[in-house]
């Protein structure tokens, strides 16, 4: 037996890895922003898993093809970029507005997260489907291309979705560093009330921090429905898990090092239990009898082993590291000078 995985495998947990980045990197952005954890951010990718499955539902059940995850991307970020907006507009803001402490408004969010995941699971289980008999639950792994490489057939959206995360993240600093409004977005992110003394629209820096928040979980849950068994609200509340250790081991209120924490907590948590599955099952059940356990089933002991090991070492993340004293220590780099 070989301890590696299979190609298609590695890039599923590349395509896994790849949405748990986008959403990390959306829970940082609306952290660094207005300081408020979102324990809603997986349960608003829902919105976008539900979205693409409609879509299926409705026209490419019949129509597979490579625009599905076009279509998917777009409509599922439109479509929870407005919830998260709403979810700033409507109760975040007046809560806030009423003195009410980011403990406060932390909570709301997890209360937001339980009514979005039982009023999708609601919808979903009593919805008539155009060709999806059952909607709730339902598989949609058959309704899109796959590829042809060598011996295997590889999934379309284990293609589709690094490249999403690539280009959205390209768009996204573009935004961030050659607009107007991304400038105000990063001066708003340094420090809001000399942002608002020199002009800066505050309320409206958030409004839209959360829409792009929204958006990029609306990309990510739409092709990470894919990665599911079925597409089902309730998966949200162990994703959330993920998210949030990508984002304590990026740097919560870095936005750019949340997509790589997100990137390596979910990278570790399918790759790299993976291994250690495998090299368990060849050299300790095969060779010493150990206990035949899959340790697949406690991936989460590898992102919150990953937390507590850099809330230890890193308190503020992979962003508050000093990379280049790591670099001369490492002999990377000779001479002084900062990060």
């Amino acid at each position: 037996m070989s301890i590696l995985p299979s190609l298609p495998y590695t890039l599923d947990a590349l395509a896994y890895a790849s949405a748990i980045g986008l959403l990390s990197m959306g829970l940082s952005l609306t952290y660094a922003t207005t300081k408020v954890p979102n324990f809603a951010q997986a349960s608003i990718a829902m919105f976008g898993a539900v979205t693409l499955l409609l879509l299926i539902d409705r026209y490419y059940y019949y129509h597979p093809g490579w625009s599905v995850f076009l279509a998917g991307v777009v409509l599922g970020g439109l479509v929870t970029g407005a919830v998260a907006w709403l979810v700033y507009v409507t109760v975040l803001k007046p809560l806030a507005d009423r003195g009410n402490t980011v403990i406060g408004l932390m909570i709301a969010t997890f209360a937001l997260d339980i009514i979005f995941v039982n009023v999708l699971t609601a919808y979903l289980d009593e919805a008539h489907g155009v060709h999806i008999p059952k909607l709730i639950g339902a598989s949609i792994t058959s309704f899109e291309p796959r590829l042809h490489i060598g011996d295997y057939i590889v999934y379309g959206y284990t293609i589709a979705l690094p490249i999403t995360a690539v280009v959205l993240t390209v768009i996204f600093h573009l935004f961030l560093t050659r607009t107007k409004f991304g400038v105000a977005m990063r001066a708003t992110i340094e420090n809001p009330d000399l942002a608002s003394v020199l002009g800066v629209n505050v309320n409206l820096v958030y409004m839209v921090s959360w829409f792009l928040s929204g958006f990029l979980a609306g990309a990510a849950g739409a092709l990470m429905a894919y990665t599911l068994k079925g597409v089902d609200p309730s998966a949200a509340e162990l994703i959330i898990v993920t998210v949030f250790a990508g984002s304590i081991v990026g740097g919560l209120e870095s936005v750019y090092w949340g997509l790589i924490g997100g990137f390596i907590v979910g990278l570790a948590e399918k790759l790299g239990m993976t291994l250690l599955n495998n090299f368990y099952r060849d050299y300790f059940v095969l060779k010493w009898h150990a206990p035949n356990v899959s340790l697949l089933n406690y991936e989460k002991f590898m992102s919150l082993g990953l937390v507590v090991v850099m809330l230890l070492y890193a308190p503020r993340g992979l962003a508050g590291i000093d990379w280049g004293a790591v670099a001369r220590r490492l002999g990377l780099r000779r001479g002084g000078g900062g990060r």
